[in-house]
């Protein structure tokens, strides 16, 4: 036999227990585990990213400390190459040595000591100079071969600039046999024209000040400062106060882990082109981040596996054990052995289940045909019930509409005694002839309005000229049907309560229109309204089955309105005391073009 299954049925042939396994596999374990994973991920990015740009700010605050030291030379020699006076005094050609002393004593000894007693990162400050009637000592210098032949020379003799930061190797002047690793600043001394003499100004730093800002951050980074040649002129674990520290400056260094290397030019400016400072990661702040990161993500996951899966099979095991029993016992039913479940059953829905089991099988056990046959028999009276509640409903309105006519008549005729009404008759008769023919429960709002006017007719024939009426109906709406009498029973209440009690003019409204949920009737008078308390009454008694006598056209008008559209139809009353009420009736349906191209018809 052919297999017409459906492909997604496999999933009811597979037993609960294995059902259960998956739902916490797929849905609970694998799930958390991914979250977690994905977690620690986007931790340990967030956590290295965070590190990643301390360490940057770490770099760029030595390279601003740097800087500052640098940029202070550089106002320093500014200062010095801009002062007039000082300079002619360096391009003054001494007839002898006495004359110079003498100008050495009063103006020259203390004018760069100043600048290095000031400032505790410059290590030496002084002039070279090609005049050579200034005699070599404390920071003054004739230009001789061998400084001709220094780095630091040829450097500031071939640049463009004034200004130029350059490390080499060579010897303080108040210390010549020393061989050492220097960082001067040089700047040629030209700012005048017409000077007869060549002049540098160097200022050497002071290495250890410079390595004492790497210090600072020593928990964090390790530093080197490269030159424009890319040498290594100074680093965190390195002192450059022995000997031996000039053969660093002559091993050309390449950048190792460039990846993770933090690498800073000093500054834009052409005296420090070609700088650079290499900030390393110490790497044990991150990886304690790190390992702190992945000791959480762990506890995480064990928290968020552990619970569920304790929580998952408490409440598989209550499940499981309750729903195989009952299974057990729903298969022998299948052999007419009504057993009932004794246990504990729960107020879950299982509990509720092995309940109804238990309840069903004890009364399948003694009334098994009476009850199947009571069933059937309320279904049938139900239906009867609601059938004649409609019918009763309807019954209601005609002698109640007919009373209301004959007394209005009645009240007329004494009134005029018996003059002028013979339209009041014939349309009496028209409306009993009306009301006798009418067979179907509903009508199209032609021949309800067509009714209504009739009705109408005769109040008007009442007050005369105290009365009146409009009738405002949309073309598109005059072949929906409604249920019949439904506005009369509206506009009779306007009538009888609204309006017989008032004295001034009476006016009653009626309109029927479309709207977007279908076909809105709304019934408008000017009599004196409905009091605030009786017609939040009103409007809770229209639900109620309780027959209190009172406001019986509403109420039919209401129940009937519910009946027809399954309670979908929409009923409202709003009313001010001596101003006006309005009853809205929104019926539901849908309009569509009619067949003969003259209007629209209303379908339900």
């Amino acid at each position: 036999m052919k297999d017409n299954r459906k492909p997604s049925a496999f999933i009811n042939d597979i037993p609960l227990k294995y059902k259960f396994l998956f739902i916490y596999l797929l849905c609970v374990l694998v799930p958390i585990l991914s979250i977690n994973a994905l977690f620690y991920v986007q931790i340990s990015r967030n956590v290295e990213a965070r590190e990643r740009e301390n360490l940057e700010i770490s770099v760029d605050r030595v390279v601003y400390d740097l800087m500052q030291i640098v940029n202070e030379c550089v106002a320093i020699s500014n200062t010095v190459a801009a002062d007039r006076p000082y300079m002619e005094m360096m391009d003054y050609a001494y007839p002898d040595n006495e004359a110079y002393y003498d100008a050495y004593n009063d103006s020259l000894k203390d004018k760069l000591r100043q600048y290095s007693t000031l400032h505790s990162y410059i290590s030496w400050m002084g002039i070279y100079t090609s005049n050579p009637t200034i005699q070599n000592g404390n920071s003054y210098f004739n230009l001789s071969y061998a400084d001709k032949q220094s780095e630091w020379y040829r450097k500031i003799s071939s640049s463009t600039g004034k200004v130029l930061l350059t490390s080499y190797q060579g010897t303080n002047p108040l210390n010549p046999p020393q061989q050492e690793v220097l960082v001067s600043l040089i700047r040629k001394l030209d700012n005048f024209t017409g000077q007869p003499y060549t002049k540098y100004l160097r200022i050497d730093l002071r290495l250890n000040n410079m390595q004492e800002l790497f210090q600072k951050e020593r928990d964090y980074l390790d530093f080197k400062l490269l030159d424009e040649k890319n040498r290594l002129v100074l680093a965190s674990d390195r002192s450059f106060s022995s000997l031996d520290a000039s053969a660093l400056l002559n091993v050309d260094t390449s950048l190792d882990q460039p990846s993770k290397q933090i690498v800073r030019a000093l500054s834009s400016a052409a005296y420090t082109k070609g700088w650079r400072l290499v900030g390393t990661p110490e790497g044990r702040k991150i990886n304690h981040e790190m390992d702190r990161a992945l000791r959480n993500s762990l506890i995480l996951v064990l928290l968020t596996i552990i619970l569920p899966t304790l929580l998952m099979i408490v409440i598989i095991r209550s499940y499981n054990l309750r729903v195989r029993l009952l299974y057990k016992h729903m298969k022998l039913v299948k052999y007419e052995q009504f057993e009932s479940i004794d246990m504990y059953e729960g107020k879950d829905e299982i509990g509720g289940l092995i309940r109804s089991f238990n309840l069903m099988t004890d009364k399948i056990r003694n009334l098994i045909n009476d009850v199947y046959k009571l069933e059937i028999q309320k279904k049938d009276l139900e239906l009867e019930r609601v059938r004649a509640e409609l019918k009763y409903l309807e019954s209601q309105v005609d002698p109640h509409f007919l009373f209301n006519t004959l007394n209005a008549i009645l009240v007329i005729c004494k009134k005029y005694k018996y003059e002028q009404v013979t339209d009041v008759i014939r349309n009496l008769a028209l409306i009993m002839r009306r009301l006798l023919s009418w067979k179907d429960d509903l009508i199209t709002v032609e021949e309800e309005v067509s009714f209504i006017e009739m009705y109408l007719q005769i109040e008007k024939f009442r007050f005369q000229n105290r009365f009146s009426y409009v009738l405002d109906i949309a073309p598109e709406v005059l072949n929906c049907r409604i249920p019949k009498m439904s506005i009369q029973a509206l506009v009779e209440n306007s009538c009888k309560h609204g309006l017989q009690s008032v004295k001034w003019a009476r006016e009653i409204h009626v309109s029927a229109s479309r709207n977007d949920t279908g076909l809105q009737i709304v019934v408008t008078d000017n009599g004196k309204g409905i009091e605030k308390e009786k017609l939040e009454w009103i409007k809770s008694h229209l639900e109620t089955e309780e027959d209190t006598g009172q406001n019986v056209g509403l109420r039919n008008v209401y129940k009937r309105l519910m009946l027809y559209y399954n309670g979908r139809a929409g009923f409202s009353i709003e009313s001010t005391e001596y101003e006006r009420t309005v009853i809205t009736i929104q019926i539901p349906g849908e309009f569509e073009s009619g067949s003969d191209g003259g209007g629209s018809s209303c379908i339900k």
